[in-house]
């Protein structure tokens, strides 16, 4: 049921632009950040770490944009009741969030490539970085899943606007909790992490944090993300569809 929901899920996605979105931002970022890096005077590793939060602090903003487009695309088709008829309502709404995180890792892994391989060239010295890149991207991709289970059931319940909403809100929180202000909160607030986690990583990889700093969010990562994987199904059996009018 699973494989099917996510095959019609795929195809419901071809030519939209939603995907093309996951293809042309990395790209377009990536290159962006070289560029200004190419003449930029940091240092290198404030210029692995300065990009790194910046994708990291947009990415909510993104989740908010895709998961409303997703939403969107079963309201249009028919008010939700496609998904409604269906006998399997968990499968259906498992198969949209593997979609998503599917198309978010392959972006994260294309602008971490992308940016990894060029910033090789241009950097004044040979700081291994590919390696770095490429974990900070998994990282990044694995505390993204939450705002996807709490974004899709915003989308669903309450609309797309909600969705964006708060995206740019999480967005917003994520970049002030980069600062001072987050250094001793952040590993409690899951907003956040998909700019506090490969931050905080690549501190300790270029030797300004400890290893130990990072890898203390693990323990609460985990448990928050099985709660809300657990109320997201519950949530999913009980829903009845969209009643707010946009």
């Amino acid at each position: 049921m699973i494989g099917r929901s996510l095959n019609a899920d795929l195809r419901k996605m071809k030519g939209t632009s939603v995907i093309l979105a996951h293809l042309l931002i990395p790209i377009i970022t990536s290159v962006i950040f070289l560029i200004y890096y190419f003449f930029s005077p940091w240092n290198e590793n404030m210029k692995v770490i300065a990009f790194y939060q910046a994708i990291g602090a947009g990415l909510p903003v993104l989740i908010g944009i895709f998961t409303a487009s997703v939403m969107e695309q079963e309201q249009n088709a028919g008010d939700f009741q496609n998904l409604l008829s269906l006998p399997d309502k968990p499968a259906a709404f498992l198969s949209k969030l593997l979609m998503l995180l599917v198309l978010c890792l392959c972006s994260i892994l294309l602008t971490a490539i992308i940016f990894g391989i060029g910033f090789g060239r241009i950097a004044s010295s040979d700081i291994g970085i590919m390696k770095g890149c490429i974990f900070a991207a998994v990282l990044l991709w694995g505390s993204s899943v939450p705002l996807y289970l709490w974004q899709l059931i915003l989308a669903f319940q309450f609309g797309k606007g909600v969705s964006i909403g708060a995206g740019i809100i999480s967005g917003l929180i994520s970049a002030l909790m980069l600062t001072g202000l987050g250094d001793y909160v952040w590993k409690y607030v899951f907003v956040c992490w998909t700019g506090r986690v490969p931050y905080t990583y690549l501190q300790s990889v270029l030797g300004e944090t400890s290893v130990g700093e990072w890898l203390s969010f693990i323990p609460g990562f985990l448990i928050f993300t099985g709660i809300s994987m657990v109320y997201y199904f519950w949530w999913v059996n009980h829903w009845e569809g969209n009643r707010i009018s946009e």
